[in-house]
């Protein structure tokens, strides 16, 4: 009888010790009992026998490769989960398909030709290790892309194209498949079992070569990978929301540096974080200029406000609706960006655009009304809601609610013989309808579509002449480090999807348009603007730690945070600085009120040591009302 060291797939667990009575390897998968019911667990080492009787496990024939063990535990380790967690973002390999693998050969691409700064990009991006390609909008990325993908085919080697899902769109599997045929698969969240059932199969057959995914694509079993391309690196999406809160574009760069396959990062707006990074590594590769030469204008115009406060007409102004019909006249179209798709929660000076900052942490405060009060969800100060703004000592502080239904109705009352669709989780559900919707776009079946940010995702709209941006100063003045870098990123990508291949107009709502125009020539004025002035106790300079304490009963939540500060006390560190703890800005979701404990230190090594030991310290019962979230987009 063998005996093993299991963890339980999904569950947050410690390892168990198990019998099995035939030889497992490392990676193995295992039907185990646990409690009442039969579930599934991975082999991670051999053990002694125990003087205790062990249950059974039954080997099944899957199993995780080695760069799926390296990543996972990995993703445990640095994201500060269970093994059994982590392992379970994974997709398993069927040994019954091993007789199966072959490698089908590449023939006969046709490539389309490079320009002369696209070849210079290709050169900088084959010679660099985990290199940055930082391209403006329309310069050509994805062929410099396919140009790598084809050249890890023709060493025998496999390719994975990362992207947000919402770009994963019929435009760019068709690009996709016109150069590499059947060799390409898609993966994302909409696909059915079935198809993944048969994706993989094919993968293992060698029939596919490269994959176009989500970040869940990481996690497939591919053999031979030799290139991962992470596209719209910036984008939030590669950040998982549930634990464990991997980021895929980090787990990504973590494979790169231990095993040698080539990690590209691609945007036209790249985070902070991964531009001071490429710099100060010299490995990022500028790539500027439109592959059509389309240019574009831009028009600034101050918040509108109703002249009756009783007939919302959503901040769209005469001047605008005027501009609109008159591309509307050409048979053009239109996008229309709005930052949410709910109430804004921050108040800004109509007039001068200023948020009311906290005086300690350089960052708006949020709107609390049911406390009246404002509150700063760093260092948790608050002050009285006022009614004048404390810049321009204008009576004109507002927080408007501007939604996507509600602007799409206005435009249908205003362009009743036009048709109008809204772009937005709310009403795109289904990949389905997110391919109906684009296709009819695109096809020139709608002329206006408005939106949120799923409209800057990587779409190419071929008519759009017109962009609109409303609202922008409401992520600029967000309660948040990143406002201004979110901002400017939306702009720049929602101002991309106007003019792709001919001129376009760009619409931009702001009190702030003295700030916005000054970094409209380049985004790369701006990331060095943002280096200069980002207050140093923010990421990229600092490593940022969030733990949240989560539970139905309010008073065994609190009590959680403070046992919590009580451990944190004792942490080995002293370069960890515990920054502030207060209740989450959503007090309760899915039933359980909820608080919050920010960490920070200049030290990645000393912030997990302190985690870790944080963790080590914790009974099992406090573990079960908090979760930790390491490099997060956001403490509030």
């Amino acid at each position: 009888m063998n005996y093993y060291l299991i963890a339980p797939l999904g569950q947050n667990s410690p390892l168990l010790t198990y019998a099995c009575d035939e030889s497992c390897q490392i990676g193995q998968i295992c039907l185990i009992p646990l409690k009442s019911k039969t579930t599934q667990g991975v082999v991670l080492s051999a053990t002694s026998k125990p003087d205790f009787e062990c249950k059974i496990a039954t080997k099944t024939t899957s199993y995780f490769l080695p760069n799926q063990q390296l990543l996972a535990h990995f993703i445990a380790s640095y994201y500060c989960a269970s093994i059994g967690e982590s392992y379970k973002l994974f997709t398993p390999f069927d040994a019954v398909l091993e007789s199966q693998i072959i490698f089908e050969e590449v023939r006969d691409l046709t490539l389309q030709p490079l320009s002369e700064s696209q070849n210079k990009a290709l050169a900088f991006l084959q010679t660099h290790h985990n290199p940055l390609l930082f391209g403006d909008t329309g310069s050509g990325k994805t062929e410099i892309y396919i140009h790598l993908i084809a050249q890890t085919l023709a060493q025998g080697k496999n390719a994975l194209f990362l992207m947000p899902e919402i770009s994963l769109t019929p435009q760019i599997e068709a690009r996709l498949k016109k150069i590499f045929g059947q060799k390409v698969g898609i993966w994302h969240s909409k696909i059915t079992q079935r198809k993944k059932q048969e994706m993989l199969l094919k993968l293992a057959q060698g029939q596919i070569r490269v994959i176009a995914g989500a970040r869940s694509a990481l996690f497939l079993p591919i053999f031979s990978l030799g290139l991962v391309i992470v596209d719209e690196e910036h984008d939030d999406a590669y950040k998982s929301q549930t634990r464990p809160r991997y980021n895929a574009r980090d787990v990504a760069l973590y494979l790169g540096a231990k095993n040698e396959v080539k990690i590209v990062l691609g945007s036209a707006t790249p985070s902070l974080n991964s531009y001071y990074r490429a710099t100060n590594d010299k490995n990022m590769y500028r790539l500027k200029g439109q592959y059509f030469n389309a240019h574009k204008t831009f028009t600034f115009e101050s918040p509108h406000l109703p002249t009756d406060l009783y007939q919302n007409d959503w901040g769209l102004s005469a001047s605008l609706v005027s501009k609109m019909q008159k591309v509307l006249d050409r048979q053009e179209q239109i996008i229309v960006f709005l930052p949410t798709r709910a109430n804004y929660k921050m108040l800004l000076c109509e007039k001068c655009g200023e948020g009311i900052k906290c005086e300690f942490c350089a960052v708006n405060m949020s709107l609390h009304t049911d406390k009246n009060a404002l509150i700063c969800h760093y260092c948790h100060w608050s002050k009285p809601i006022m009614s004048v703004c404390p810049h321009c000592l204008s009576p004109t502080l507002r927080s408007l609610r501007i939604g996507t239904a509600e602007v799409a109705k206005y435009l249908c009352e205003i362009f009743p013989k036009k048709r109008i669709e809204v772009f937005d989780r709310d009403h795109i559900t289904t990949h389905c309808k997110l391919t109906r919707v684009l296709e009819d776009f695109n096809n020139g079946e709608i002329d206006i579509l408005v939106g949120t940010q799923m409209l800057s995702k990587g779409h190419d709209y071929h008519k759009v002449n017109l962009a609109v941006i409303l609202g922008i100063d409401y992520i600029l003045g967000a309660s948040d480090y990143r406002g201004s870098e979110r901002a400017l990123s939306l702009m720049y990508q929602i101002a991309g999807r106007s003019g792709r291949k001919h001129h376009g107009e760009v619409y931009i709502q702001s009190a702030k348009s003295d700030f916005l125009e000054k970094f409209i020539a380049d985004y790369e004025i701006f990331l060095r603007y943002e280096l200069s002035t980002r207050p140093k106790l923010y990421p990229p300079y600092m490593r940022l730690a969030n733990i949240t304490f989560a539970h139905h009963i309010e008073s065994r939540a609190s009590q959680a945070l403070y046992q919590s500060l009580e451990i944190l006390q004792r942490k080995p560190h002293s370069e960890v600085e515990i920054v502030g703890h207060s209740r989450a800005m959503i007090q309760r979701l899915y039933g359980k009120f909820r608080f919050v404990l920010l960490l920070r230190s200049h030290s990645p090594r000393a912030l997990l040591d302190t985690l870790h030991y944080f963790i080590s310290q914790s009974p099992l019962e406090l573990q079960r009302i908090y979760e930790i979230d390491i490099d997060p987009l956001n403490v509030l």
